[in-house]
């Protein structure tokens, strides 16, 4: 497949990572773990002062971890799989849910693509400009909308700048070769200081060849990926806050394994967004500070067939997105937060994709209210509410049944047109009980209500990539769901861990269930296989409305077991499941197997070495008409070797190799459309370099 390219900017982009001389950064671990501000709460507290569980990596985590999608970093993280549709498109699964029910943002902006009409859509967020990520559940997600009901992947970054940096430049470059895909990746981040101003730069490059398989004919076709992202942006900064901006461009150019690599298609994807920020502190005494979060994004994708250069789908994304809070002092004993939402989006599809989804349009405008009060010493309430209205337009059909028969009469182009418009409210109340020993038990009840999707609503035929036949249903109703959530944490001393149980009960699950039927390219070609006048190039899927149950459990640790000339050598594991079910006892489709795993490290003050293995167990627990996968076992190997720059405290390089799937095991993953026909990569090893400037 040849790729469309850009050549005056990926040259460009390609002789600033040479002349970086193929390093990297090595973020220096400035702050303790115990010491680490969880952004998804408007105040500032640390993981273990938080209800809910919530998920951190930092730099070096992400520099070691590796992957071109968040849903790739993520996707070993208990509690967390990825879609895996294409190495370009994978976002995160949070206990079974995905798409619409998992909000992924930057800095507080969300992503802004179309990544949740389908697996096959990048998000236009890359981890290489990522130097934290948070995956945050509990209270504090109804700052960002009912559609984070099952969580929020926030990527944190300094591209708008809140303080001026230490030194007149600060900043980091990197580069990795990865041996499965012949992939390179490099790029750099720096921040710059002169007085009350602050700027940010950084940029990536990401180019891969087909990934190679276990099995014949060795390599998984179609697979190949090239992306690059760069982005400026600068504030004032004052002594009580800051006001900012950044724009970033982002391109992406990948294939879709599967069916569609027989024809080569790719997307060929890319997003220009403007992002403000502002923050004021000590405003009076009752406020004590304002702050301010804004985006603007033109999103545009094309799905190109290779063989022929022909765009068989386009789709046109735009959004505008506005959050504002005001945190309040002490009154009594509450402490916290209410704030301002408000987000619109036009998505347009042409070509192919105007079928699957008409012109359509979201706005939504939400009030939120956080507030956190300490009971006692050790006993801390935390409690948020969010009230927001939300109007949908679009064009629908009425949707198959399930009993046998199909819509059989041809339709317009795009249907009856169909607004619809919910008023959601959402509640949360929690506990963090303060054990000691730097040990906190928490709880929690969620009350969240969400208005169904565009897709779920107003999608009306086929959608390629995925080779179904998707028919929303314009009739459905507000999803509902009460959450119950116990945690155990502890962040500090030799021994740390994280234990986390939940239950949730849906009332009106919105899901896509296979129907049983085929289809052709219009709506009066489905049927039952092998009926007269019925063609079978498509699955039909449909998006269908029932009561449902979820439950999991999750956990992780590690202990520091010995020391050794300095060194630390120690051992960590990790547990998690999930199951869910409908009210008739039927599963619900595609979700996470049942998984563990655990290793042993060594760290001292230059080494980090780790070797661990990952079982993923067969899925059994599957839906109507899906079927079972097998499972596998992820064995993983890394090392790194930091060497500081002389004269410097903080100056350092890094090299490191990280091996995986080092049986050469094929692995299937379970949730992605297409594991039936797109096994994951098999033996790799990455090797990367970082320098710190």
């Amino acid at each position: 497949m040849q790729f469309k390219r850009k050549n005056s900017l990926r040259y460009a982009v390609c002789g600033v990572i040479a002349s970086a001389t193929a390093v990297a950064a090595l973020s220096a671990q400035a702050e303790a773990r115990d010491e680490i501000i969880v952004s998804g709460s408007p105040l500032e507290r640390t993981n273990v002062d938080q209800v809910g569980a919530i998920t951190d990596l930092d730099r070096d985590e992400i520099q070691r971890q590796g992957g071109a999608t968040l849903g790739e970093l993520l996707a070993k993280t208990p509690g967390i799989a990825e879609s895996s549709f294409a190495p370009g498109a994978s976002r995160p699964i949070i206990r079974g849910l995905d798409n619409f029910r998992v909000r992924i943002q930057e800095n507080g902006v969300g992503a802004h693509g179309v990544s949740d009409v389908s697996e096959d859509h990048g998000v236009p967020i890359d981890p290489l400009a990522a130097q934290r990520i948070e995956v945050i559940r509990g209270p504090a997600t109804l700052r960002y909308g009912s559609q984070a009901i099952g969580g929020v992947v926030n990527v944190l970054n300094n591209r708008v700048p809140t303080a001026a940096p230490e030194n007149l430049i600060d900043g980091e470059a990197f580069a990795s070769f990865n041996t499965v895909n012949t992939g390179f990746e490099g790029g750099g981040l720096f921040d710059i200081g002169a007085g009350n101003f602050a700027g940010h730069f950084d940029w990536f490059y990401r180019d891969t060849d087909d990934y190679d398989i276990p099995q014949a004919p060795g390599e998984q076709d179609n697979t190949q990926n090239e992306t690059l992202g760069v982005s400026g942006g600068g504030s004032i900064v004052f002594d009580d806050g800051f006001i900012g901006a950044n724009v970033s461009y982002f391109d992406s150019e990948y294939g879709i394994p599967g069916e569609a690599a027989a024809e080569d298609v790719f997307i060929d994807l890319d997003q220009t967004k403007v992002v403000v920020r502002g923050e004021v502190r000590n405003v009076s005494n009752f406020i004590s500070t304002l702050r301010l979060d804004g985006g603007y994004s033109n999103y545009l994708h094309d799905e190109v067939v290779g063989e022929t250069g022909e765009i068989g789908a386009t789709y046109d994304n735009e959004e505008w997105e506005l959050r504002a809070e005001a945190l309040h002092t002490q009154f009594g004993p509450f402490e916290g937060a209410i704030g301002f939402h408000f987000a619109h989006r036009d998505l347009e599809a042409f070509g192919e994709a105007s079928e699957l989804i008409a012109p359509s349009d979201r706005q939504s405008y939400g009030f939120f209210l956080f507030e956190e009060a300490s009971l006692t010493e050790q006993l801390t309430l935390q409690m948020a509410t969010r009230v927001e209205h939300v109007e949908l337009d679009g064009f629908g059909v009425t949707p198959p049944s399930l009993n046998g028969s199909v819509l059989m009469a041809e339709i317009d182009d795009f249907g009856a047109d169909s607004p619809r418009d919910f008023t959601p409210i959402s509640g949360s109340v929690g506990l963090v009980f303060d054990l000691g020993n730097q040990i906190a038990l928490g709880g929690n009840v969620q009350y969240v209500e969400r208005a169904p999707a565009l897709l779920e609503l107003y999608s009306k035929g086929p959608h390629e990539a995925t080779a179904t036949f998707e028919v929303g249903d314009p009739n459905l109703d507000k999803e509902k769901a009460i959450s119950f959530e116990a945690t155990l944490k502890k962040d500090e001393g030799d021994f740390t861990f994280g234990l986390a149980g939940f239950y949730t009960t849906y009332d009106g699950f919105i899901f896509r269930e296979l129907t049983g039927f085929v289809c052709g390219e219009e709506f009066e070609s489905c049927g039952i296989e092998g009926d007269p006048g019925v063609e079978d190039e498509l699955t039909q899927l449909a998006f269908l409305q029932e009561d449902a149950d979820f439950y999991g459990f999750e956990a992780q640790a590690a202990w520091n077991a010995f020391e050794m000339n300095g060194a630390t050598i120690g051992f960590d594991g990790q547990f998690d499941f999930v199951r869910a079910e409908f009210d008739d006892g039927a599963n619900v489709p595609r979700i996470t197997p049942l998984r563990f795993g655990a290793g042993a490290f060594y760290e001292g003050n230059r080494l980090f070495a780790r070797i661990g293995a990952l079982r993923v167990t067969r899925q059994d627990n599957v839906a109507t008409n899906e079927t079972e996968t097998s499972g596998y076992t992820d064995l993983r190997l890394e090392a790194n070797y930091t060497f500081p720059l002389a004269g410097s405290d903080t100056r350092a390089v890094q090299i490191g190799v990280v091996g995986s799937n080092l049986l050469d095991q094929d692995q299937r993953n379970h949730v992605s459309f297409l594991k039936d026909d797109v096994l994951r990569p098999g033996a790799s090893a990455r090797l990367f370099a970082r320098l710190i400037l």
